[in-house]
């Protein structure tokens, strides 16, 4: 089992476990809907339910190359962070990488520096586990997320459409990026 991360003093990493469900759904539902909800014919409601259901957390948490946390600042949960290693996406190869599978965050904490607090820490995690390469998706439509992604050292390395029936076609595009993970920091 995971233990809490301090990333820094107000900042910590708390693991998500298979009894945090309805935290984390309750969680999800304001975060991710704030932020994707005009994507979606439902809202998001579909998608919600099907990432954050009981059965999905038990199946996520049970693969060794899952780490799901909560992002608590100043003891309260703001957001979510999920990465998988090792971990290479079916579109494209990108070998011996770390896949930052979920970061979302309250807008009430945007702009207070702690997205990249959390990519640092996980690219320390790559760092530590030998690891090449960091990836992520992030969705064409959210162009502040690409430049935020390209700032923190991302490049995109291939775009495709996802084939969600409920999500709306003009959003259906997601992007591939990814980061050599650097040995010298």
């Amino acid at each position: 089992m995971e233990i809490s991360t301090i990333i820094m003093e107000g900042i910590k990493l708390s693991p998500i476990q298979v009894s945090d469900q309805k935290k984390l759904f309750y969680l999800i539902q304001k975060v991710y809907k704030e932020a994707y909800q005009h994507f979606w014919i439902d809202q998001g409601n579909w998608y919600v339910d099907l990432c954050y259901n009981q059965d999905n957390l038990q199946k996520e948490l049970s693969r060794s190359r899952s780490h799901y946390f909560f992002v608590e600042w100043n003891e309260k949960p703001v957001g979510i962070l999920k990465y998988d290693y090792p971990f290479s996406p079916r579109e494209i190869d990108i070998p011996n990488a770390l896949k930052l599978h979920r970061l979302y965050l309250d807008q009430s904490v945007h702009g207070k520096g702690i997205a990249p607090m959390l990519l640092t820490h996980v690219e320390k995690i790559a760092l530590e586990n030998g690891l090449d390469y960091i990836w992520l998706e992030a969705m064409v439509e959210k162009p502040q997320a690409k430049r935020f992604y390209e700032k923190m050292g991302f490049n995109e390395v291939l775009t495709y459409q996802l084939e969600f029936e409920r999500l709306l076609p003009e959003f259906r595009g997601i992007q591939i990026m990814k980061k050599k993970v650097s040995r010298t920091t």
